[in-house]
């Protein structure tokens, strides 16, 4: 079966850094494993490689790729792995003491993708990193780029990949359309963040960052930025705060009740043992679930 992918595959194979491609030696299960640094991605790499490929998850659920320490265990991973799946732009640099300990690993980056990546009003000189959250750009950038790994990999795998990539494209196509359904039906509702990590979907979906409490996850917020904070929520009355169970949640309460808006907890890192969230179109859809019903009259 010949499928038009949305994205080439020549140019995602120009990302793999590491030796010359081939076949990565097979484990006796006949698996091709792989190693990702978040769920998401782990999810998707997974759901496109179902039947030939394992793909294994280093910072696990309820932990925050912006504070993991990676173990030793988790360079020998990576050293009897396919690849090293990871997303770059400072949110999981800490792969970079793996790597120095797995010489020769390859290494799907998708911040090294072209276009995918937007730059953060907070930070200009940096792209914000949280891609997965807008399912058009996994859709269109990342799923392609997996493919096209899983592909060289694997070459015998390729038809399979292949056609599973056209299915979970058509997927997240629903997925989509879903979304704006929901959304559309309600006010879309204003939000506030912890911290900097929903603008690719607020900017899908058409909602409304009006600040955020940290400029970085797990930058303490000064006394300055707080009060900024407090007047634009003000003048605005953003409708939720969201919160995210990565984070400390200590000041969740006393910043709701100061802001005077609704604390709702969304995950944006799902977790495989919850099946609300725990495939990638869950996660998505979860997280528009709850903002829909944020907004609805």
């Amino acid at each position: 079966m010949r499928v038009q992918a949305r994205a080439p595959f020549a140019g995602a194979l120009l990302l793999l850094a590491g030796p010359a491609l081939g076949c990565a030696p097979a484990p006796p299960t006949g698996e091709l494993v792989l190693v990702a640094t978040i769920a998401p991605l782990a999810l998707v790499a997974g759901e496109l490689g179902a039947g030939r490929v394992r793909v294994e998850t280093l910072v696990p659920a309820g932990a925050t790729p912006h504070a993991f320490e990676p173990r030793p265990s988790d360079a020998a991973r990576l050293a009897e792995a396919g690849a090293l799946l990871r997303v770059g732009a400072g949110l999981d640099d800490w792969t970079d003491s793996l790597l120095a300990a797995a010489p020769g690993a390859r290494v799907l980056t998708l911040a090294e993708i072209p276009g995918l990546l937007e730059e953060d009003p907070d930070s200009p000189d940096a792209p914000d990193p949280h891609v997965w959250l807008d399912p058009l750009r996994v859709r269109d950038f990342v799923a392609p780029a997996l493919v096209a790994l899983l592909v060289a990999l694997d070459p015998a795998g390729a038809p399979r990949y292949t056609e599973q990539l056209a299915d979970f494209q058509q997927r997240l196509d629903a997925l989509d359309r879903e979304l704006r359904g929901w959304l559309e039906a309600g006010a879309r509702p204003r939000y506030v963040a912890l911290h900097p990590g929903w603008r690719y979907f607020a900017a899908r979906y058409g909602l409304e960052e009006i600040g955020t409490v940290q400029t970085l996850a797990l930058e303490e917020p000064t006394p300055r930025s707080l009060a900024a904070l407090l007047d634009a929520a003000r003048r605005e009355r953003p409708e939720v705060l969201i919160v995210e169970p990565q984070l400390d949640p200590r000041i969740t309460e006393l910043l709701a009740e100061a802001l005077g808006t609704t604390a709702l907890r969304l995950d944006p890192l799902g977790d495989p043992r919850n099946p609300t969230r725990g495939s990638y179109t869950a996660l998505i859809r979860a997280a528009a679930q709850g903002l829909a019903d944020v907004g609805t009259p």
